[in-house]
């Protein structure tokens, strides 16, 4: 063979070489590409895109869990549930699985899951509600009657009279008795099952209250004054000065603390037994306090400058900004996640530690929101819609993972990788054939 036959294989085999290398990065990118394929992420749902915190659109990311997502693939919100008059308030009822929303009016919507299953009439403007663990039932304050309904599974089954406009109820598991914020009448009603069994006096108008399980305390801010009132039983351990104006408060099940937002004062002060133990500032009105039992966190929602606060121990480890102002918040047990109620936008912003992962739309004015450990959902009364938002866990990815044999990758491409390994493999068997048949030095073959 002369030197130019032999340059013509040569070419040959480099073009076949390069050919079967291309292949093979054809196949191996199509094997990468076919869904379920590639590395395995944890927690994590397909990608899609979504709004940010400023309501502008960003790019894809991957859906969080524990939020809904819509048929235009953007996080929203399961089918609203049609309640009436002014929803404000949800509570959760972990023995039959149902969520009671008082109406406002005197009705108590009962809901499992997204389905209306009873409408419970009850006194004049219920406005809150608690579940009582210890024997199943649920107590709803009616403001304007002065008394509080009892209600077990969808019958109310006792009425209690209690102070002058009733306005929240909080439960206390280590006696088992329920305490009832009178607003005009300055005192707290004791209840336990369907009878009241004493009242306590406190300084100012009460509006709502935290059971401490850690020393079976209650913890009672006075609205209007710069006192909280620690009830432990039917009566008065201490009153301790905290800051002006303190509201909701939130009890740390890991540290024993409980966080009282003072609404004038721009601070949260921390209350561990009957003293305060430190004084955190945050933004200006703050309003509620939500804790996070799984990062050991402090929500602390701030009107003012529409942000919400985060306190670990005594201070403020982080400030996550929102659209607007927020009102309150719910955690997510299930998930770990944060839902802030923004009463004047009809948001609901989801926060993930420090991060905002969703901002979901919702009804119009939302309210004091519950989470259902049942089924995982969110529900929230929304009291300018006259409805309640259900936002619920995302659906699971749909992708088919190939089978060991390669399913997915498309057959041409693999009929062209053994046409081209078989058309080497002939070429080199054909090469070095004929260089075996090479005649000696100086022939002219």
């Amino acid at each position: 063979m002369d030197r130019r036959h032999r340059g013509l294989g040569s070419v040959a085999l480099s073009a076949f070489l390069c050919l079967l290398l291309v292949t093979s990065v054809l196949v191996v990118f199509e094997e990468r590409a076919v869904p379920g394929r590639g590395p395995k992420v944890e927690g994590n749902l397909p990608s899609t895109p979504g709004f940010g915190p400023s309501g502008k659109s960003v790019k894809a990311g991957p859906v969080p869990r524990g939020i809904a997502v819509a048929t235009s693939s953007l996080p929203g919100v399961v089918p609203n549930v049609t309640v009436g008059g002014d929803p404000e308030w949800a509570t959760y009822d972990g023995e039959d699985g149902y969520v009671y929303v008082p109406d406002g009016g005197s009705t108590v919507y009962v809901i499992n899951g997204t389905s209306m299953v009873a409408n419970v009439t009850v006194g004049s403007f219920p406005c809150s509600a608690v579940w009582d663990s210890g024997n199943g039932d649920v107590y709803v304050p009616n403001e304007y009657s002065n008394n509080v309904s009892v209600i077990h599974g969808t019958a109310v089954v006792g009425s209690v009279n209690v102070g002058g406009s009733p306005v929240q109820v909080v439960y206390d598991s280590g006696n088992g008795d329920v305490y009832v914020m009178n607003y005009e009448t300055n005192n707290v009603s004791v209840i336990h099952g369907t009878q009241a069994i004493g009242s306590v006096t406190v300084e100012n108008p009460p509006d709502s209250a935290v059971y401490d399980s850690r020393n079976g305390y209650v913890y009672v801010p006075e609205a209007f004054s710069s006192n909280v009132t620690v009830v432990n039983g039917t009566s008065v351990v201490a009153t301790v000065p905290v800051g002006s104006g303190p509201q909701d408060a939130a009890y740390d099940a890991g540290n024993g603390d409980v966080y009282v937002p003072n609404i004038d004062s721009g601070s949260v002060s921390v209350i561990h037994g009957t003293s305060v133990v430190g004084t955190v500032p945050v933004g200006l009105y703050p309003s509620f306090a939500t804790y996070d039992s799984g990062n050991g966190d402090v929500y602390v929602a701030n009107a003012g400058p529409n942000n919400v606060s985060v306190i670990n121990e005594i201070q403020v480890t982080a400030t996550v900004t929102l659209n607007s102002s927020p009102s309150s918040a719910v955690y997510d047990s299930g998930n770990g996640y944060v839902y802030v109620l923004e009463a004047n936008s009809g948001n609901v912003t989801v926060i993930d530690g420090t991060s905002i992962v969703a901002t979901v739309p919702v009804g119009s004015q939302p309210q004091n929101a519950a989470y259902d450990s049942g089924n995982g959902y969110v529900y929230v009364p929304n009291y300018g819609s006259g409805n309640v938002s259900v936002i619920g866990a995302a659906p699971p990815p749909s992708a088919t993972v190939p089978s060991s044999s390669g399913a997915g990758v498309p057959l041409w491409l693999y009929l062209l990788n053994g046409a081209v390994i078989g058309a080497i493999v002939a070429a080199v068997v054909v090469y070095v054939a004929r260089r075996r048949r090479r005649p000696a030095l100086g022939s002219d073959f």
